[in-house]
Formats: C-alpha cells, structure tokens, sequence
C-alpha cells in the first residue's frame, strides 16, 4: 500500500507510519519525516502511551533503523545520527550506536581508503563522549564489526 499521501498529515505520528510503510514512492520526503522524529527522541516515544506490538524496544529504534535502511548513503542521515552520538547521554548500544556505526561503515572500514567527513564527524562524536558516556567501550562489538580499532586511541589516531 503506497502511504506517501501521508507523508504531509498534520500529525506527525501519523506521518511517521506512513514513512515506514512498505512502499514509498517518496523516498526523500519519507526518509525526512523519520529524521525528524529521530531528532526528537522522546517526544517519538511519547506518541503511543504502549508499546507497539511487533516493535522490539522504543518506537524511536524503529524509526532510526527504518531512516538508515533507506538512507542511500550515510552521509544522507549523518547529521541526525552524530546529533544522537554527540548528545552523550547513554544510548542503547544495540538500538542506536550499533547501528549507526555500521550504517556509516557498511561494508567494513577500509584503511585504504579515507575516511569521508561523514564518517570523521561520527568518529570524532564518540571520542568526544566516550569519557562521559562510555561511547567506544560500550560498543565495543559494533566497533569490532565494524572493521574499526575498539578502544578511544584507535579511534583517535584514525582522525
């Protein structure tokens, strides 16, 4: 079913549904609305008063891993996913960080290859953290999957 009509409802739950929706014929305005709710973490989650059936976790997981799958690249979402890295904070690591990090390493890191600013600015968020929030140390595996060092130097030195 194409939801892209709803795309533009004065609701924002509503167009967040509609965003995550099977079908979008409006990728760019559907990946849009769930950035937006990503940037407003517990306001997302305050919309539905119970959880969700089928939704493992809070309703802004699903949203962050619907707008990373339809991200194209991840320079398309970096500004919202280094916005949630460097607001500290402690995030669950499975749900946000992980995912991040392999979005914005998809395919392993290269050491070939340089970095792309996208991937320097989430890199140097989680070095700007790490001491408040235990941003590398607790992500340890994802940083490993990754194809990137897993400790605050490694990652240091990278940048």
């Amino acid at each position: 079913m194409n939801t892209s009509d709803l795309l533009t409802d004065p609701d924002p739950a509503v167009r967040v549904c509609a965003a995550l929706g099977p079908a979008q014929v409006d990728r760019v305005r559907a990946l849009a609305v769930l950035l937006d709710a990503v940037r407003d973490p517990q306001t997302t989650d305050g919309w539905f008063p119970e959880p969700l059936p089928g939704l493992d976790g809070w309703f802004r997981f699903t949203v962050l891993r619907s707008a990373l799958a339809l991200a194209e690249t991840f320079e398309e979402v970096a500004p919202v996913a280094v916005a949630l890295v460097a607001a500290g904070g402690r995030s669950v690591v499975d749900f946000e960080r992980g995912p991040i990090l392999l979005r914005a390493f998809a395919g392993d890191y290269d050491p070939a290859r340089p970095l792309s600013c996208a991937q320097r600015d989430l890199l140097q968020a989680f070095v700007d953290t790490d001491e408040a929030t235990g941003g590398i140390g607790g992500n340890v595996l994802w940083f490993r999957a990754a194809g990137l060092p897993d400790n605050r130097e490694g990652i240091a030195a990278l940048l």
